[in-house]
């Protein structure tokens, strides 16, 4: 039986993944009784994406679960490409702790105040580890940063961002909308096709 474990609590994280990858069944940390905090202490997205992964399954050596165990984590950046790729890696810290996604939209507007260059992407990088094999996939979307906050969906930086293509931001599309062509929704994709073609 083939079990997936996501290296999150993130409630809207969690949420947003399942309906990208349904009808898998996605387990959290919390629903497989993994309850310490995870130091994300690299430098690069894919560093900790392997950080979160690795932390699972070797936390899953001493408590073995029944099942094929598919262990995946992501690590999300904001790139600003006027702020030189800033916040990057410190994109859900970035207005400093606690972590609060308001502040750090209010951040990103100030530091964009007068600057004509509003582009940035969104980076996901995702780390699945099944037995001793470790992959990892990326998936990104670019876009613009509004001069003020547009709609009340999603989370993080979503009702600044405005993908390509679209006159909405993030937190004025639709969820089916988003996680259709956001970078998890195309990080997780590829995520899907790994798993489909380890069921062929």
């Amino acid at each position: 039986m083939k079990r997936l474990i996501f290296a999150s609590n993130n409630a809207h994280k969690l949420e947003e993944v399942r309906r990208i990858l349904a009808p898998l069944e996605v387990l959290s940390l919390r629903e497989i009784g993994f309850e310490s905090e995870i130091e994300e202490t690299g430098t690069t997205l894919s560093e900790n994406s392997l950080i979160k992964a690795q932390a699972v399954a070797d936390w899953l050596k001493n408590n073995p679960m029944e099942g094929d165990l598919y262990i995946f984590a992501d690590d999300t950046g904001l790139e600003i490409e006027a702020l030189n790729g800033a916040p990057g890696v410190i994109t859900a810290r970035w207005a400093g702790e606690p972590a609060c996604d308001a502040n750090n939209r209010k951040k990103a507007l100030a530091e964009l105040a007068g600057k004509q260059n509003r582009s940035a992407r969104f980076c996901t990088i995702v780390t699945l580890i099944h037995g001793t094999q470790t992959t990892q996939v990326e998936g990104e979307v670019r876009g613009t940063i509004t001069s003020k906050e547009r709609g009340s969906s999603g989370f993080g930086y979503d009702a600044i961002f405005m993908p390509e293509g679209y006159d909405k931001t993030f937190g004025e599309l639709p969820a089916e909308t988003k996680n259709s062509i956001s970078h998890r929704a195309r990080a997780m994709a590829k995520l899907a096709e790994i798993l489909k073609l380890e069921n062929a």
